[in-house]
């Protein structure tokens, strides 16, 4: 494993420079947060207030496919009082002119195979897997030098515990021409999930109409061990992505169209590969593709503290016999 994570680590930095970026500009803003971590305990931090909820559902129902990434729901509970968690001492660092959010996640994500009866196709397709993860997560905005940083913590189970047979089949009950499920009782084992990311967001440009942001970031962990590097682009009517979470009572209407794409380095997919204790599992893979590429667009809507989305994604092959899949996803955020 650390093997994998240096290699990853340097595999990451030579994007950077392929891409024509400098690295060590990317650093200089992590060093300046991580030379003022004495801030956090003065008492300077500007933590918000506002109690915010978000709801993204995602679903590959849209396109009929119903293999791969099958579906997902994301829930994030912003709330002061989540500063005060103790798993908030380890997240990432922050200037003292920061604006922080905190917040309770919950994620429950599930992936099916193609061929759900073939057990001889077993070796090559998709395995049965599900997880359920409870996060920790923090979301700091700088709108001088314009970066964000996010990271968050999640601890969760992979296997039939997560409840991906239940939740499919009973989804598919209320859709009259999705049918049961069957097969799931070959999905990957319960297993132990940990996980740790981070994810450093840089303006590039900006002016009334159009902005241009670079991201980089990194899962280490399970069920994901990965980096990544990638740009955001958008135009429309907006304020500065940088000066809070993308919501505020006294911003009326906002509008625009975004597309994002990233190259995305893979150490480690545990609903490909299994967990940490049941990687032999024979419904695993043995080989995945360590290089994938991802893209997703769609349009946002905001009326003050209300925030709307709509997007497709879409993803290379995760492995050397599998297929381009798409899903799509809506997102709704909610201000009090």
């Amino acid at each position: 494993m650390k093997l994998k994570i240096l290699i990853v680590s340097i595999l990451f930095f030579q994007i950077f420079q392929s891409k024509g970026m400098n690295p060590l500009g990317i650093m200089d803003i992590i060093i300046d947060s991580l030379e003022n971590r004495i801030n956090i305990r003065t008492g300077n931090q500007k933590n918000k207030s506002d109690l915010i909820f978000e709801l993204n559902v995602a679903n590959d129902m849209s396109y009929f496919t119903d293999y791969y990434f099958s579906s997902g729901i994301n829930f994030k509970v912003y709330a002061p009082f989540m500063v005060k968690s103790p798993v908030s001492k380890i997240m990432l660092p922050h200037h003292a002119d920061n604006i922080n959010y905190y917040a309770l996640t919950i994620t429950h994500h599930l992936y099916t195979p193609i061929y759900y009866d073939s057990l001889t196709l077993r070796s090559i397709d998709h395995p049965f897997a599900a997880y359920l993860l409870f996060g920790n997560r923090k979301e700091s905005f700088n709108a001088v030098k314009r970066y964000k940083l996010t990271s968050e913590l999640q601890l969760g189970l992979i296997g039939p515990l997560a409840g991906g047979q239940m939740f499919q089949n009973t989804l598919h009950d209320y859709i009259p021409f999705a049918g049961s499920v069957t097969g799931w009782e070959t999905q990957i084992g319960n297993d132990i999930c940990l996980q740790y990311a981070s994810l450093l967001e840089k303006g590039i440009a900006c002016n009334k109409w159009f902005e241009l942001n670079a991201y980089a970031g990194g899962k280490l962990g399970i069920p994901h061990t990965e980096a990544q590097l990638g740009v955001y682009g958008r135009i429309g009517y907006f304020g500065d992505y940088f000066r809070h979470i993308g919501i505020n009572r006294n911003e009326t209407w906002q509008l625009w169209l975004f597309c994002a794409g990233d190259a995305n380095i893979v150490a480690y997919n545990a609903v490909l590969q299994g967990g940490l204790f049941n990687h032999s599992d024979p419904n695993t893979l043995k080989t995945i593709n360590h290089l994938l590429w991802h893209t997703r667009f769609g349009g946002t809507l905001v009326y003050k503290t209300i925030k709307f989305e709509i997007a497709q994604e879409v993803v290379s092959p995760p492995f050397q016999t599998g297929l381009w899949h798409r899903w799509a996803y809506v997102s709704l955020m909610i201000g009090f």
